[in-house]
């Protein structure tokens, strides 16, 4: 008897760990699932806002880009007491200096950079209100005075992408390439002494073939002379005046006799 309640209770005591066993998996796989489709949201959400960052970010530099293409900084003005008035003046005589007429009313801002301090002059950055003057006083800006020179205005992350790219500028450079900067990129224009190059390496095993081609022509059979009846006659003559025709047609000094 006691034996029989000894295996009874043991039977029990085996089905309830394997029904707590699969209590404990049903809520493990119900939490995780839970866990899983909570996650799936929030990666989902943090894919659309980082796309939103981008296009915010695309955005922002295309602003960024359009508000400054009509700039220029001026490096080495002096400041020493000049008012704004002043300021747009002495600009406009800059200008003028290198033989491009200048209106006061072509600038529509102009500000220095960054803090006040002895013994440097600031950087101004002039706004003009076409892009056309812009690319003229660019042109002719070999002719500024010694002590002034200017440069496009671009952002601080143009600028330090500019600075990345300059050791790449001159390595193309060193391969007699074109290469330059436009605002972030770097454009290369492959040279063409390295495309004569490389047709001259093409050329050089051309000659193979035709020695190829002079053997197997050498090797063909000769043709047995036939005499000539008058049709054959026919069809040599007529390539001839054809070509004369056509080289009349190309060359208007025959065409036109001396007189």
């Amino acid at each position: 008897m006691e034996k029989n309640m000894e295996l009874l209770l043991r039977k029990l005591d085996e089905k309830l760990d394997r029904q707590a066993e699969q209590i404990t998996q049903s809520v493990t796989r119900n939490v995780m699932e839970a866990i899983d489709d909570k996650m799936n949201t929030i990666i989902e959400e943090n894919k659309y806002l980082k796309n939103k960052i981008e296009e915010l970010e695309t955005k922002i530099k295309s602003f960024e880009t359009a508000k400054r293409k009509n700039n220029l900084v001026f490096f080495g003005v002096e400041e020493k007491g000049k008012t704004e008035t002043e300021l747009v003046d002495h600009i406009k005589e800059t200008v003028e200096s290198t033989g491009v007429q200048m209106y006061s009313q072509e600038i529509s801002n102009l500000y220095r950079i960054g803090r006040r301090t002895e013994n440097r002059n600031r950087p101004v950055v002039v706004s003009f209100t076409t892009i056309w003057k812009k690319h003229l006083i660019l042109k002719n800006k070999s002719n500024l005075p010694p002590n002034i020179y200017v440069k496009e205005d671009y952002s601080k992350e143009t600028l330090e992408k500019r600075k990345q790219l300059q050791p790449q500028v001159e390595e193309e450079r060193k391969k007699g390439n074109i290469a330059y900067l436009k605002q972030d990129k770097l454009i290369v224009i492959k040279s063409k002494d390295n495309n004569r190059e490389k047709r001259k390496r093409e050329t050089s095993s051309s000659p193979k073939q035709s020695t190829q081609k002079k053997v197997s022509t050498n090797n063909s059979p000769k043709n047995t002379t036939q005499p000539l009846t008058k049709a054959h006659r026919n069809e040599i003559i007529k390539p001839n005046i054809l070509s004369y025709v056509e080289k009349t047609r190309s060359d208007p000094q025959l065409n036109n006799p001396k007189n």
